[in-house]
């Protein structure tokens, strides 16, 4: 294991032992779940999404206590709303570890949340999001990174034998008004294909 791959483990774990501090639900999204449900690929970051209330200042001072250090804030977009939409950390090694916070504010990220699955990612178990919710958000971002993602997690479950939830994946990417982007996989891997 190289040094930035043993930066990425310590800053993971670290992220991990603050979300336990600060009892926030959460879900790991970005390359984390495409480990566990795709594809082996390289990462430099670490992205996930919180359900964060009265939780918000103990994480950020969770995260102070064990070197991590506030960057980049993102909204809020409300006025009326008192927590960014994004907020970004950097790890303490070096290279440091960018993580990137989503805070759930849409029905969306919550139903990530709520329908995580467990998974062992770097050697530990850990809430991840679900396959389907993966590919909602990697058909949003739509990097070409993301469209790599997406083909590996598809291809992975369908060799594994798990069964996608189409319902799941029809209704957000109707949402999300992203159905045309999902189109091309529906033909590719949806109910009825092998």
């Amino acid at each position: 294991m190289n040094g930035g791959a043993l930066e990425l483990r310590g800053a993971f774990l670290a992220v991990l032992d603050a979300l336990a501090d600060a009892g926030m639900p959460h879900a790991f999204i970005g390359a984390l779940p495409v480990l566990a449900w795709g594809r082996v690929r390289a990462t430099t970051d670490i992205d996930l999404v919180v359900l964060a209330g009265n939780e918000w200042q103990r994480w950020t001072e969770a995260l102070r206590q064990r070197g991590f250090r506030a960057g980049r804030v993102v909204g809020p977009s409300e006025p009326t709303d008192t927590l960014p939409d994004i907020s970004v950390f950097h790890g303490p090694g070096q290279p440091s570890v960018r993580i990137d916070v989503f805070i759930a504010k849409t029905e969306f990220e919550r139903t990530v949340i709520a329908t995580a699955r467990t998974a062992s990612v770097l050697g530990t178990t850990v809430r991840l999001a679900r396959p389907e919710g993966s590919i909602i958000y990697k058909l949003l971002a739509s990097r070409p990174k993301d469209v790599d993602d997406v083909e590996a997690i598809f291809a992975a479950r369908r060799a594994a034998g798990d069964v996608l939830d189409w319902s799941f994946l029809d209704y957000w990417a109707a949402e999300w008004g992203i159905a045309d982007r999902l189109a091309p996989y529906r033909a590719g891997f949806g109910p009825g294909t092998s």
